[in-house]
């Protein structure tokens, strides 16, 4: 049920030098929906073997009781170069974990060969949070803090000495063609709270049962602990590219402040989709969407400038509705994003993110 080995083509460069001309250039191949994800510097991978973020092992990177695997991922295609399965992080999937994308499904293995569980649908088109958590009693999929897949399960899981790879696995060396972002490893089963509620904030301090954090700021840096990796191969860097202006903004965009693009799109209780509409509005720190009529409004979206009191542009968002949608904001002068979800069921909960954007002035 696993996929075979594979031979990793070797590379000794890392081109740290040449970081700024490479993102250029996989900047052109990419579609525009890259620019949507809430961290500075993502990781890009163009599906070519023996390219990969080096982790060396370390015993706490084989949580044996519980363990939660958490990333954003994007524009991770069904089918890159032939090969469905996509690596995201491994540390040996014959024998511990391993988790990625297999079609457009998330994937994860826990416990070696025979722990494949395949649940939750990646979209290919947008930046996605995906995690997987085992408690001793079940293995849970998310995607983007919902709850996509349960599998019940026990016992303990198997430690192994393989390093830990990210955009690869020491015997399925097959990297997305696309990026990675902000890697965690927990030794615990983080709940769905504790989830949503770090989702779109950069992680930066030890915590409980945190093992490690590999942001993928321009390398494989651990940001709370000494688990730090080595880039193997030519593995290109992006961060946001820098306009003028959002213009005007369009039926689908409102442009605030003339800096921040904001964007909403839904999925109501049928399964429906869509993208929320601007109402037409003269305030230029504010906008309004409809998702279902125009006589009935169901996002507020507002930027405040606070550089004067705490060097950050702030977000607030309300919402009149109780389904899901996710809330985009991207600061296209000082290149950075937000992305808000409100979760289906109870009324929206707001959105008052008074450090949202470090990108003063």
């Amino acid at each position: 049920m696993y996929p075979l080995a594979v031979r990793p083509v070797s590379s000794n460069h890392t081109r740290i030098l040449v970081l700024i001309l490479a993102a250029l250039a996989l900047l052109l191949l990419l579609p525009s929906a890259a620019g949507a994800q809430p961290f500075n510097i993502w990781g890009v991978w163009n599906a070519t073997a023996g390219i990969y973020i080096d982790i060396p092992h370390s015993a706490d990177l084989n949580p044996t009781v519980a363990i939660t695997i958490e990333a954003w991922v994007s524009n991770i295609p069904t089918n890159a170069g032939g090969e469905t399965c996509r690596s995201v992080i491994g540390k040996n999937l014959t024998e511990t974990y391993w988790v990625g994308i297999c079609g457009n499904t998330l994937r994860s293995y826990l416990a070696g060969s025979a722990s494949a569980k395949d649940g939750g649908t990646v979209p290919t088109s947008q930046w996605t949070h995906i995690a997987v958590t085992y408690d001793g009693v079940n293995r849970l999929h998310y995607i983007n803090g919902e709850v996509a897949a349960t599998f019940p399960e026990a016992g303990a899981l198997p430690m192994n000495t393989s390093n830990v790879r990210i955009g690869s696995d020491v015997v399925w060396d097959f990297p997305p063609q696309g990026s990675i972002d902000e890697v965690r490893l927990w030794s615990v089963a983080r709940t769905v709270e504790q989830i949503r509620g770090s989702i779109n904030v950069p992680i930066a301090t030890a915590m409980p049962g945190l093992v490690a954090v590999w942001s993928l700021d321009l390398g494989g840096n651990d940001a709370v602990d000494a688990h730090g990796g080595s880039v193997v191969g030519d593995l290109g860097f992006l961060n946001f590219p820098a306009m003028l202006s959002c213009g005007s903004g369009t039926s689908t965009a409102a442009c605030l402040s003339g800096r921040f693009s904001v964007t909403v799109s839904w999925r109501d209780f049928m399964g429906n989709t869509g993208v929320g509409t601007v109402v037409s509005c003269p305030n230029p720190d504010s906008a309004m969407f409809y998702f279902f009529a125009p006589n009935s409004w169901e996002v507020l979206a507002k930027i405040v400038n606070g550089c004067g009191f705490n060097n950050h542009y702030w977000a607030f968002g309300a919402g009149a509705t109780n389904v899901f949608y996710r809330l985009e904001f991207t600061d296209v002068q000082g290149g950075g994003a937000k992305i808000y979800f409100n979760y289906p069921g109870p009324p929206a909960a707001a959105v008052a993110d008074a450090a949202a954007f470090a990108t003063c002035p």
